[in-house]
């Protein structure tokens, strides 16, 4: 068994804390990946299914106190969603004042702001984690959908949009992802109005052999072949508030397809900004050290 693989793993190396064994699983097989020697930022989901609070265990541990976490039950689900200060498509940190913030009634919600502070660029962009509980996965998505709709931000760009699109879907809804849904599901895009049925579903028809496995679309052959030719000059702009760390061209240079010519750092996130397409440097705007908004003209390119 994966738990008792986990316990014994503890034992081992006597370990006396909170923390999260990790394991690749295929079929029955299983191997041990690592360790995560800490609370997880999932630790609410644990918490609200076992009614045991891992934080104060934590410190009993710490003071030599023994555990008391004698329930060994799950009861219910819990889903968790992270509501963060970054671009709903892209996922870029976005930065700027909580000018209103409403966070919803009824579940669970662990916040470290509140209206009117301001998220910056130099630390971790979330906002809040939202967790419902309920006897089902289904009652526990439906009173997580609710509290989605009920929460409110304003005056900087958050994954709210994504965050109540993804729990009405009906794949997450009916348990049918993996770990390439949003190749197949771009965040946002309309969903299916309904989940196939189960005689239906998988890579197969009738007597037909199942078709071969897409993998995930090549970026980098993207770019070139998107290289609008007689395009003459191309502006490039900040895709996110940030600050400038390298400038790697000059004007004058020339540059080839996803060469990167800059690179913005945001919340502990590195993010280059590269060549679309071959082209010579006609300007760049800023120096390494500049604060850019988001949307800030960077670079401009000439074929």
């Amino acid at each position: 068994m994966v738990s008792e693989a986990a316990v014994a793993f503890a034992r081992a190396i006597d370990y006396r804390s909170a923390g999260t064994a990790e394991f690749m699983l295929a079929g029955r097989d299983f191997w041990f990946l690592e360790l995560n020697g800490r609370i997880q930022v999932e630790h609410p989901v644990t918490e609200l299914v076992t009614g045991v609070d891992l934080v104060k265990q934590q410190l009993r541990v710490a003071q030599g106190e023994p555990l008391d976490a004698s329930n060994s039950l799950l009861l219910g689900h819990a889903v968790e969603v992270r509501l963060y200060a970054e671009d709903p498509r892209t996922f870029l940190p976005q930065g700027g004042k909580l000018e209103r913030l409403r966070l919803p009634k009824g579940i669970r919600v662990d916040a470290g702001v509140e209206e009117g502070d301001e998220i910056a660029l130099a630390y971790d962009p979330m906002i809040a984690k939202l967790i419902a509980h309920g006897e089902t996965r289904r009652e526990a998505l439906a009173k997580l959908r609710d509290a989605l709709a009920e929460t409110e931000v304003e005056g900087v760009v958050t994954n709210l949009p994504f965050l109540r699109w993804l729990v009405s879907h009906p794949k997450v809804r009916a348990g049918h992802t993996t770990t390439a849904f949003l190749v197949e599901n771009p965040p946002l895009s309309e969903p299916p109005p309904r989940t196939a049925d189960a005689a239906w579903r998988g890579g197969w028809r009738l007597n037909l052999a199942a078709p071969v496995p897409q993998a995930p679309p090549d970026v980098d052959s993207a770019a070139s072949e998107h290289a609008a030719p007689g395009a003459e000059q191309s502006t490039l702009t900040a895709p996110m508030p940030g600050t400038v760390i390298r400038v790697a061209v000059e004007p004058g240079d020339t540059v080839a397809p996803r060469q990167t010519l800059l690179v913005l750092e945001a919340m502990k996130m590195e993010t280059p900004v590269v060549s679309p397409y071959q082209a010579t440097v006609r300007a760049v705007h800023v120096k390494e050290g500049d604060r850019v908004a988001g949307g800030a003209l960077l670079v401009e390119l000439e074929e």
